[in-house]
């Protein structure tokens, strides 16, 4: 039920050859953490060797000074705009990547790693929300940045409030990464945490959790022959004609129905995808 994107690092040719076999929603070629210093400049070259598909992003080292101008614009344009940005902390920094393209149209995804990203949040949406693909929670980085223990009691708090300021201005948000490739549990935990409340996807850095993503499971046996029971009854109704239903004993509002609708489409969406 979420989406999932998956990091590739830019730098190994034999991860970059297998893009098209990921059953994933969404593939965010990597260019910063995976990849050290030294080998920046041959994974720039695999990157840019790459054809690109729509759901292809990639992740630039913009502040760390590994790249020049020149080249920065090149990933920018080679990506068509879908564009990853770390450690990003004020609107300013987004307004000079977006001067790099002015004619283009960008596709962003703005990771939250520190807190001054955090508070000046509501101003790069304000000023960016038609360029936002969605916002990712780089919940590590953050961590570290402000000594919070990278538990989940401590981090709900903030996963919230990056969600409600999603759906604010209707933008993804997308979930951290869970580091653990040992047990899975705590991944399913927060799968199912970040659906619950509201979210849109969750990153994901090795192949077994694909397969742990797509099989968690975010209701039970019961809600889902409910759910799919009232959208048989509602799918064909037009907005603009939707009324209060009772089915099954239960009263069913319009935000229900969209609910409803919204969750039968993504389940759709991800069969398809399998």
């Amino acid at each position: 039920m979420l989406d999932s994107y998956f990091f590739v690092p830019g730098d190994k040719q034999k991860y970059l050859n297998k893009i098209d076999s990921i059953n994933a929603n969404y593939i965010v070629i990597d260019l910063e953490d995976a990849v050290a210093l030294k080998a920046k400049r041959e994974a720039i070259d695999l990157v840019l060797s790459l054809t690109p598909k729509k759901n292809h992003f990639v992740r630039v080292p913009f502040f760390e000074n590994c790249y020049s101008l020149e080249q920065i614009t090149q990933l920018i344009q080679h990506f068509e705009g879908r564009i990853m940005i770390p450690k990003l902390s004020k609107k300013d920094e987004l307004i000079q990547i977006k001067n790099l393209v002015p004619d283009l149209d960008l596709e962003m995804i703005v990771l939250v790693e520190n807190p001054l990203c955090f508070i000046n949040l509501i101003e790069i949406l304000k000023t960016f929300t038609s360029q936002i693909h969605g916002i990712g929670f780089g919940s590590h980085d953050f961590c570290s940045l402000t000594g919070i223990k990278h538990k989940s009691e401590h981090l709900e708090h903030y996963k919230r409030q990056l969600i409600l300021y999603a759906k604010a201005y209707d933008v993804n948000y997308i979930d951290g990464v869970d580091l653990d490739l040992n047990d899975f549990g705590q991944l399913r935990s927060e799968c199912v945490f970040a659906f619950d409340s509201g979210a849109s996807g969750k990153f994901l850095i090795h192949p077994s959790q694909i397969e742990v993503l797509k099989n968690v499971k975010y209701m039970s046996d019961q809600e889902l022959v409910e759910m799919k029971d009232v959208y048989e009854k509602v799918k064909d109704i037009p907005l603009d004609s939707m009324e209060v239903y009772t089915i099954n004993g239960k009263i069913y509002e319009k935000p229900h129905i969209l609910r409803i609708k919204s969750l039968m489409h993504t389940i759709n969406s991800q069969i398809k995808l399998t």
